[in-house]
């Protein structure tokens, strides 16, 4: 049976709504599409919050849109809010306003969150995408408030970064310097190429970059003035497809939009001057990632937040079915950045293999889902990334490495439970109420069972030798051993055993025991 399914984007510049129709056969079908321009953004960028009059019109337009819904019978719904709610002060009250006035729960979404459904809708909606990543390529997702570059090469998922270089936030930076200059193009220019060549200057230098995948907020637009300069002027863009341009063509197009005002873009294109006004400062980051890769061609499959909202609903009910392997995207992530700090791949290799053993084997006796399984796998590839920095500080170190970086598909309370995972692998655990600030009392339980299993892991290759080189768990009739496959002396590994088996015992009721077979 079908599912019809709203999807609502309360976002910088405009709060969006698609309609859909879901089913397994079908697959997803859009019904309706209606957008509200607000620039809830320029307050957020400009003054830290929104105005109670912004907020007013904010709450008529999600009533409208709940409307809307009754009126196509919507079974399920998600609404989001990005970046401008997400750094306004008074964000948790605009959320409660909203429900008061349309019975609707909006979530704001980390940015982590944000740029990870964009990419699953630009993965299910491109049938070449496997295929294109293959060959570097480059995520390019232009917010009104920042840009996400997502880098992958040979089918994985190499960095993921954020800029603050978002078309609206650079406007607005830049807006009371406009009336100083006889080229404002060149000012925004100027802006926009430092933190750029930064990006280059890490992350671009060993890849050959091919491919620019753009998405974001005005890409539409930007393909609305591709077909309006086609059919009036006929204007010719060397491309592959409708929705692809190879770098001479996109520089014919920039070129054509500077050639023109806002109020020029905004007739002939049948839009806002606000949204007119923004669509150069987008177009531009992409000239400038032109400029400063080798690339030679930019996809442009015209998806949403919505796109990536259903696309991300649509899995959850198993009504699609990506080829692309999205879990494996966040593992990448976090690989490449325990590479960064030349973390000991060997030992975290073995401790991956014993705590994802543990885990899978003891399923009813920790009552965790899959979600929990990858935190603790992220948790223990980022474990020890902190001795890069300071050897007698690395579980503290890494802590603070992790809750300032960001990881694709990963919100900021499962990044900040991951940190604490890692600061409290070793040393005693802290009570509930030294850290309930941070985290409900369900929480604080999930920590602690993930984290009595990985000490007991970790503590399996404390020499990092990888001694045992196969683990097998026996659990029956409330006796719980760990046999671990050796020739080699394992003396200091079960010396550290029982001491971590102790907290085992009090988070579980069980203590485990460790038995070695010679082979």
């Amino acid at each position: 049976m079908p599912n019809t399914f709203a999807a609502i984007d309360v976002g910088s510049n405009e709060v969006s709504m698609k309609i859909f129709e879901v089913s397994k056969k079908n697959g997803i079908k859009e019904l309706d599409h209606v957008r509200h321009t607000i620039e809830l953004g320029s307050d957020t960028y400009t003054n830290g919050k929104i105005s109670h009059a912004l907020v007013n019109e904010l709450c008529q337009v999600i009533q409208s849109f709940a409307k809307k819904m009754r009126e196509y019978q919507v079974e399920d719904y998600t609404a989001c809010a990005t970046s401008a709610l997400r750094e306004a002060v008074n964000n948790l009250h605009i959320i409660d306003q909203i429900k008061l006035t349309s019975k609707l729960k909006v979530s704001i979404l980390s940015n982590s969150e944000q740029r990870f459904l964009l990419y699953k809708a630009v993965a299910l909606k491109e049938q070449r995408f496997n295929q294109i990543i293959e060959h570097g390529t480059a995520i390019v997702d232009v917010g009104a408030g920042s840009i996400q570059i997502s880098l992958f090469n040979k089918g994985s998922l190499i960095t993921t970064q954020n800029i603050k270089l978002g078309s609206l936030r650079i406007r607005e930076i830049l807006s009371t310097m406009e009336n100083q200059t006889t080229n404002f193009n060149n000012l925004l220019e100027e802006y926009i190429t430092n933190d750029l060549q930064t990006f280059k200057d890490f992350f671009l230098s060993d890849i050959n970059l091919r491919n620019i995948i753009a998405v974001g907020d005005n890409l539409n637009d930007l393909l609305r003035f591709k077909k309006h300069l086609e059919k009036t002027e006929n204007q010719k863009f060397h491309s592959e497809s409708k929705e692809s341009l190879d770098r001479s063509g996109f520089y014919s197009l920039y070129a054509k939009l500077l050639s023109k005002n806002s109020s020029q873009i905004s007739n002939c294109l049948q839009m806002s001057k606000e949204q007119a006004y923004l669509l150069v400062p987008t177009a531009m980051i992409y000239y400038k990632m032109f400029e400063e890769t080798k690339a030679t061609t930019m996809w442009i499959p015209g998806v949403t937040l919505t796109d990536g909202l259903v696309v991300d609903y649509a899995q959850k009910k198993q009504k699609a079915n990506p080829t692309h392997d999205f879990t494996l995207d966040i593992l990448n992530a976090a690989r490449n950045i325990a590479r960064r700090y030349h973390s000991n791949q060997s030992h975290i290799n073995n401790v991956e293999y014993i705590a994802l053993t543990l885990f899978d084997s003891l399923t009813k006796l920790h009552g965790l889902n899959n979600r929990d399984r990858l935190l603790l796998q992220i948790a223990v590839i980022l474990h020890n990334c902190g001795e890069y920095i300071n050897l007698n500080a690395g579980a503290m170190n890494s802590y603070h490495i992790i809750l300032s970086t960001e990881i694709i598909g990963l919100s900021h309370t499962e990044r900040e439970l991951i940190a604490y995972l890692v600061r409290f692998n070793i040393g005693s655990y802290p009570k509930y109420e030294d850290i309930n600030n941070n985290f409900d009392k369900d929480t604080y339980i999930k920590i602690s069972k993930l984290s009595a299993i990985f000490r007991i892991a970790n503590s399996m290759d404390k020499s990092h030798k990888q001694k045992f080189i196969n683990i097998s768990v026996n659990y029956r009739d409330g006796q719980l051993t760990i046999i671990g496959t050796t020739l080699e002396d394992t003396t200091l590994e079960r010396g550290l055993f029982e001491k971590k088996a102790e907290f085992f015992e009090e988070v579980f009721g069980i203590r485990p025991q460790l038995k070695q077979r010679r082979s």
